[in-house]
């Protein structure tokens, strides 16, 4: 992703022009401050980069996955990136028998979270087409970016400029794709239908923020039956899957 399309770059932008502006109030030469403020905003979006996928792992209150507690969902894990080629994610969970998940990346690196509702009670098919999906979505070159926007969400200003420049690229359309994308790794698409039909009668909704919707696999208020600016209803993506 270019750095000028990248969604931090405007929040980024921000800070350092704050900062230019401070440091010449100040009585900071011009030439030094514009040099503060590129600075300082750089640093700004390296960290905020770096410590995004931490930031909202804490929010959500999840905890690693353990191979002993969880062999069928590492097995799927690793059959499917054994035989696609897909470098492995961390993998965390969410204790709650609702049933939905989400896929994050940082600088370097991705995870994956379930709800334990999903992990245990999903059938073999049905968590294979969750996993798929999941992996698809680390892959996905702009999940970085959204996963930095949200964990900016808690600064309300810094986080809707971000969220402006994910909005073309970004939405239910997202969710259909990677559902589409899903269901090839699997080569089973009624496996993905079956999972989400699964997962919506487990009841999606958590306790987590507002500001993390769009990561979800499902709409994280548990509204399932109808569609938001970032899911489409679960049977609007039954049936577009039915016709693949």
């Amino acid at each position: 992703m270019s750095i000028f399309r990248h969604p931090v770059t405007v929040p980024s932008t921000v800070v350092g022009l704050l900062c230019l502006v401070a440091t010449y109030l100040v009585g900071v030469p011009v030439v030094v401050s514009a040099v503060v403020g590129v600075v300082l905003g750089g640093s700004f979006a390296a960290v905020v980069t770096r410590r995004a996928e931490g930031v909202l792992r804490r929010a959500l209150g999840v905890r690693p996955a353990l191979v002993g507690e969880f062999p069928r969902l590492f097995n799927t894990i690793d059959g499917l990136c054994l035989t696609h080629g897909i470098q492995r994610p961390e993998v965390y969970v969410l204790d709650t028998r609702a049933g939905n998940a989400l896929a994050m990346a940082g600088r370097n690196s991705a995870s994956i979270v379930l709800t334990t509702g999903a992990a245990d009670r999903l059938t073999l098919v049905e968590l294979e087409a969750l996993v798929a999906y999941l992996l698809v979505r680390c892959t996905d070159e702009g999940l970085r970016g959204e996963t930095t926007v949200v964990a900016l969400g808690r600064f309300r200003s810094l986080g809707a400029a971000g969220l402006g420049r994910l909005a073309a690229g970004a939405g239910r359309d997202r969710m259909v794709r990677a559902d589409f994308d899903g269901a090839e790794l699997t080569r089973f698409p009624p496996g993905m239908q079956e999972a989400l039909r699964a997962l919506a009668d487990l009841g999606a909704a958590v306790d987590a923020p507002a500001s993390t919707a769009r990561l979800w696999l499902l709409q994280p208020d548990g509204r399932t039956d109808e569609a938001t600016a970032d899911h489409p209803s679960v049977d609007m993506r039954i049936a577009a899957l039915g016709e693949r």
